[in-house]
């Protein structure tokens, strides 16, 4: 897992290529010839530039994001084609790439002449409305090549209702809009394909990603892996429980579900499969171990610093807020795998896949460095962009007091490429976000979807937050985690802050966590279909088990809404009270749907009665709270004695169903 190459570039596109292919998408093929020669090239140079503008240059964001996309587009178009039946780039593949590196460079030249536009007053020229319908058609066409159904269809559907939103009736319509005034809202201003999600991308988020694949092929994901077999190992369902540790910190650094899965699922599964583990299990807890590296600090993946730009927070701030809430939503698949795993009498790790935790950090020190300076950077309070640019230089000088993970042009060129590549479904989606959001402030829709959503939910706050939840999970089907948050910030949160006056945190991360589940969320879960390519299972059964193993992804959002405490907000006795209710509220969940105490069946008046006690846990009363964490305690200490002794017995006992 330390080697990073070309061959892993490959093994990374292939597993995303057949998840997204199961759920309908373009092709993604491998370069080569003078193809890939361009694209390592335009990698570098776009790494070059971006670290550079994070150290030291100063650029406005529309600048910012036209120079990044000068490399980004091309990169684009040469590693996706719109033809279903060949395995090469074709011609207006080609066509493609050169029109969108050329249009890039127009907007990054007449960057000054945007930058001091004035909307009302200065007037688009016809150059401006031809180079702005093709960056519009360019960034559509890349949303539906390499982002999916979901988010393609909206982006149609909104771009159709600003077209002839004023000629329906109703309180949907709105008024007619001018094409050049569209044009000068999506191409010349921020609040379009220039606007803050695109931003972020350019800015740190794409060094982050770049910082993740420095460190795994410094050797970084070993360790993981290393530490997590020592940890964990020897305990009864030692791979699984391994699986989750590793897949859990690499996921911290990657922020990827699809690139997780691909490089800790080769190892993980394979293992778990030994010890008479099946494909869907064992493929579930990659998958839902996978997905949770967005919601896990210290980098939290792109949506994290896209929560930054829209609240406000420094990240620093958002990593503190996010980290309790994210080690109990591991702990809710760890109670579930060690569960299984005494039910199921799973064994423990081979010890030859043990290398132990001394040995693990004697060999592989040097790859704690970066990670200490990561943190200690976010401490110190530096912008985003300033410490993802640091951590991975740290990376490539760590890696040099190790001779097996040492970086050099080789290395580095690969990371470089593996960056680019890896993040054109994220430059897609942010770009397709940006159309989205400009027409949705274009039509004003945000204020009539409020209206909506209060006539749906009546107006009661646990209704509308129901609602809130599904329709995420809705808009989770074949759309990656970023589009799935910014519709959310777009659409939920006016609901949620505006009338309901919650607070802005809690709020985000509400949308935060259900944007990173639907990754899992079935039918359409990418990263059920990128792990269902390595363990060899089907992805239908396996997704819904990995929905359950995330259980505590569920039923922590409801949680801290009203107890922010587990956030980290409010005072100490709020915060100590909080955390260890939502600690008795992931146990009480996992419970629930586990329904087996050691290898029986828990009756079915025990097992509704923890999941009453987990909806008390959830009410913002430490009484109440304390009673009920209290009576589950008991519950399951009787349970459990009661099981030793082989006394307990379930009428209703449902037939043993194997996944």
């Amino acid at each position: 897992m330390a080697q990073t190459s070309w061959p892993r570039t490959r093994r990374i596109l292939s597993v995303a290529g057949e998840a997204m292919g199961a759920v309908g998408e373009t092709r993604r093929v491998k370069p080569t010839g003078a193809i890939k020669l361009m694209i390592a090239i335009l990698s570098v140079v776009a790494v070059f530039v971006v670290a550079w503008l994070a150290l030291f240059g100063i650029a406005t964001q529309h600048l910012q994001v036209s120079v990044f996309l000068i490399p980004m587009l091309p990169i684009a178009f040469l590693t996706t084609t719109a033809a279903r039946d060949i395995d090469r780039i074709t011609l207006w593949d080609k066509g493609l790439a050169v029109l969108s590196f050329a249009t890039a460079c127009w907007f990054a030249i007449e960057e000054p002449r945007f930058g001091s536009w004035m909307p009302g007053f200065s007037e688009a020229t016809t150059q401006d409305l031809v180079m702005g319908t093709i960056l519009i058609v360019l960034c559509v066409e890349l949303c539906r090549r390499t982002v999916g159904f979901g988010l393609s269809v909206i982006l149609f559907a909104l771009l159709a209702y600003v077209a002839f939103g004023d000629l329906i009736t109703g309180s949907f319509r709105h008024g007619a809009i001018e094409y050049s005034y569209f044009l000068e809202m999506q191409v010349i201003g921020t609040d379009g394909i220039f606007g803050s999600p695109l931003y972020v991308a350019a800015s740190y988020a794409f060094l982050f990603i770049l910082f993740g694949n420095f460190y795994v092929l410094s050797g970084g994901g070993q360790l993981f892996f290393d530490v997590a077999a020592a940890m964990t190992g020897r305990m009864i369902g030692g791979p699984a429980k391994a699986c989750v540790l590793s897949s859990g910190l690499y996921g911290s650094i990657s922020g990827s579900p699809v690139a997780d899965v691909a490089t800790t699922g080769p190892v993980s599964i394979p293992i778990m499969r030994r010890i008479g583990m099946s494909a869907e299990r064992a493929g579930a807890i990659e998958a839902a171990a996978s997905t949770g590296g967005s919601m896990l600090p210290p980098v939290m993946g792109a949506v994290a610093f896209i929560m930054s730009n829209f609240t406000g927070i420094p990240y620093h701030l958002i990593c503190q807020y996010a980290l309790v809430p994210a080690l109990f939503y591991y702990l809710g698949i760890f109670t579930l795998v060690h569960f299984d795993a005494v039910r199921f009498n799973l064994g423990r790790l081979p010890e030859s896949d043990i290398v132990g935790l001394r040995a693990a950090l004697a060999n592989n020190w040097p790859s704690i460095v970066p990670i200490v300076a990561l943190i200690v950077l976010l401490m110190q309070g530096y912008s985003a962009a300033y410490v993802a640019a640091g951590s991975a230089i740290s990376v490539v000088l760590a890696s040099w007091m190790r001779r097996e993970g040492a970086i050099g042009p080789k290395g580095f060129m690969t990371a470089c490429v593996e960056t680019c590549v890896s993040s054109v479904p994220l430059v897609a989606a942010v770009a397709a976000a940006g159309i989205i959001i400009g027409c949705i402030e274009l039509t004003g829709l945000s204020g009539k979807f409020t209206l909506l959503m209060f006539q749906l939910s009546g107006g009661l706050l646990v209704p509308t937050l129901l609602l809130a939840a599904g329709i995420l999970v809705l808009l989770g089907m074949g759309m990656p985690t970023t589009g799935v948050y910014i519709m959310g910030v777009a659409l939920l949160a006016p609901v949620l802050i505006g009338k309901f006056q919650l607070p802005v945190m809690p709020v985000h991360m509400f949308l935060l966590f259900y944007a990173c589940l639907s990754a899992i969320t079935p039918p359409v879960a990418v990263a059920a279909f990128a792990v269902s390519a390595i363990a060899g299972a089907n992805p239908f059964k396996l997704a819904p088990y990995a929905c359950k193993l995330a259980v505590g992804g569920f039923v922590l959002p409801f949680f801290f809404l009203f107890n922010t405490g587990i956030l980290m907000q409010g005072s100490v006795g709020a915060i100590v009270s909080d955390t260890m209710a939502g600690a008795a509220l992931v146990f009480c969940a996992a419970l629930f749907l586990h329904g087996y105490v050691g290898q029986k069946r828990m009756p079915v008046l025990a097992q509704f009665a923890f999941g009453a006690a987990g909806v008390a846990l959830m009410v913002p009363n430490p009484v109440l709270q304390l009673f009920a964490a209290l009576g589950a305690a008991v519950l399951f200490a009787f349970l459990h004695r009661a099981t030793r002794t082989g006394t307990v017995t379930d009428p209703l006992r449902a037939p043993e169903r194997a996944i």
